[in-house]
């Protein structure tokens, strides 16, 4: 069993115990990673199989099911995909968690301990959790808010890869309004990717080989496969990436925070010019205010419920806010669209 410690955002400390190959496919999902600390705010340890089997597709049974055991104060679920066993967490307390994993690198294992940790810090849950990515070009904060399907992931690939912006998250941002300046935190997670935006980026050679991504992937291999072989690439479904891959296949850096400067709504649409509409403060932070994200008390795996949270507008001021309405990256790149 190896041991790595993270430092998330200067809050807390978090301990990963497991396998050596495991915790580097974990690691490649966390920033921060400290030497060592002899009393961290949280410890997680993964107890891998010595015999790691693999899941066999059999239909009769649902694509993921869940068992809720233990107690209201330690409580446990199982994880099962095709009624084959892949991983059991026991949460022993809220700062305390035991993984046992029966497929060879789960990193999933880990990573929904850490993000359910921090769901639920202290500290963090006075902030609001939004359905944003978050990038950072030049030290200027650029945030993507949207609901699923608008489109969050391809405009934040081009903007990547256009600009060579560092990456600070994906899908979820913590957003810290409490100083002067507002924050965005990464939540540690891998990055998933539409196969039409892959397809169209710089992510493009994942589809000759799968494994570049780095991760493990939540659909069948059959279905990637398919999917690739015949260019079904506006199929609703895509790939996952490591947090490093993806940035490394993009020439980007990461980073765990960043203020926040502009905010960039996306519009997506199936097809037509791009459409560029600046937007004011009080309407710019009302459509912010409508893509929070419910945080989760427990370790269900279901995806988290939007919200309406409340924001000032007073702290936004300064920021600009633009609606950008495109069909996809290559849209996005020969509609000139630049910042």
């Amino acid at each position: 069993m190896s041991r790595r410690v993270f430092d998330y955002a200067g809050i807390s400390t978090i301990e990963i115990e497991g396998p050596k190959n495991l915790l580097e496919r974990i690691a490649e999902n966390v920033e921060g990673e400290i030497e060592n600390s002899s009393n961290p705010n949280c410890r997680i340890r993964i107890n891998q199989s010595e015999s790691p089997i693999e899941i066999e597709k059999n239909k009769r049974f649902d694509y993921l099911t869940i068992n809720k055991t233990g107690t209201a104060e330690q409580p446990s679920i199982t994880y099962m995909r095709y009624n084959t066993h892949v991983r059991t967490i026991h949460q022993k307390s809220s700062n305390h968690y035991e993984v046992d994993v029966n497929v060879a690198m789960d990193e999933s294992s880990g990573l929904i301990c850490v993000r359910n940790y921090l769901h639920n810090h202290p500290e963090l849950t006075q902030h609001p959790l939004l359905h944003a990515s978050l990038l950072n070009l030049d030290g200027r904060g650029i945030l993507i808010p949207g609901s699923s399907r608008q489109g969050k992931t391809a405009l934040t690939v081009y903007l990547l890869q256009e600009y060579r912006a560092s990456f600070v998250s994906d899908e979820n941002v913590i957003l810290d309004t409490d100083g002067k300046n507002v924050r965005g935190l990464y939540v540690p997670r891998t990055p998933r990717i539409r196969f039409s935006t892959i397809a169209e980026s710089k992510l493009s050679k994942v589809l000759e080989n799968v494994k570049l991504a780095g991760a493990t992937q939540y659909i069948d291999p059959d279905a990637i496969e398919k999917i690739i072989e015949t260019h079904s690439f506006n199929v609703d479904a895509g790939l996952a990436f490591s947090r490093r891959t993806f940035c490394n296949l993009l020439g980007v850096n990461s980073r765990e925070s960043s203020p926040v400067n502009m905010v960039l709504f996306p519009k997506y649409k199936e097809s037509g010019n791009l459409n560029v509409k600046a937007l004011g403060l009080e309407e710019g932070v009302k459509r912010l205010s409508k893509v929070g994200l419910i945080r989760k008390s427990d370790i269900d795996p279901k995806e988290l419920q939007e919200t309406t949270v409340s924001l000032k507008p007073y702290k936004f001021e300064g920021s600009d806010f633009i609606e950008v309405e495109f069909s996809g990256v290559e849209n996005l790149r020969q509609g000139g669209f630049r910042l």
